[in-house]
């Protein structure tokens, strides 16, 4: 795939990232990953909202998580994830931690997600 293609693809899934992810936007990130991909790109980082990441979730796009944790307790505020699919306890992304790092004062964790059993 050349580049004026992957401009392409860029341009239009970023012309509809505010919106929860449909069906031609997942098509139009299909394709941007699997030209990725046939460049040898096997990591792809995604960094945005609780929209962005609910939705990469909830498409079974993401296959580890970056997160990082303040030493702040808030009463209320934004919420991690949009439109992941997690409206209780039982519907939570279980995570397999597989490193935590201090980074000034907040904590960096990385995991990857662990698969639900049959």
């Amino acid at each position: 795939m050349d580049d004026a293609l992957v401009f392409f693809y860029l341009s239009k899934i970023f012309w509809f990232l505010a919106q929860p992810l449909n069906l031609a936007i997942f098509l139009l990130i299909i394709g941007l990953l699997a030209a990725l991909f046939g460049r040898g790109i096997r990591s792809v980082l995604l960094e945005g909202g609780p929209t962005l990441a609910g939705s990469f979730l909830a498409a079974g796009l993401v296959d580890q998580v970056i997160g990082y944790v303040a030493p702040k307790l808030l009463g209320a505020g934004q919420p991690a994830l949009v439109d992941a699919g997690v409206t209780t306890i039982g519907d939570a992304i279980e995570l397999d931690l597989s490193d935590l790092a201090q980074i000034g004062p907040d904590l960096r964790f990385t995991a990857s997600l662990r698969q639900k059993e049959a």
